[in-house]
């Protein structure tokens, strides 16, 4: 898992990379989206396409910081995910209440304007 800025500091996007397993194990997970949840960033996106597997507990961490984000008028899209990861989460319904994206760019492309405050 890694955590990136995209565009330049007034951008306030950053992309929450993710590969392998997201599990109760993966304790970086909820600690990372926290931390950018924070942040308030106007979109965070979870890139999932290296992704291979979904645990209820980085499903919870996820919605989470969707729902913290979403109180604080910003966005968090998810980029990408692919597999029994896109099952999982069409089964349990979160692709009807998170944005969900094939890429990064088109995540950029279809973002929400910022924000005003």
């Amino acid at each position: 898992m890694s955590v990136s800025p995209v565009g330049d500091a007034g951008a306030a996007c950053a992309v929450v990379r993710l590969a392998g397993e997201a599990d109760v194990t993966t304790h970086a997970l909820g600690e990372a989206l926290r931390a950018e949840a924070a942040n308030r960033p106007p979109l965070l996106l979870v890139e999932m396409s290296r992704l291979r597997f979904i645990d209820s507990s980085a499903l919870n961490a996820i919605l989470r910081a969707h729902e913290d984000l979403r109180v604080a008028g910003c966005v968090l899209a998810l980029v990408g995910p692919r597999g029994s990861v896109a099952r999982v989460l069409r089964l349990i319904g979160a692709d009807r209440m998170i944005p969900v994206y094939d890429s990064v760019e088109a995540a950029l492309e279809s973002a929400p304007p910022e924000p005003q405050g």
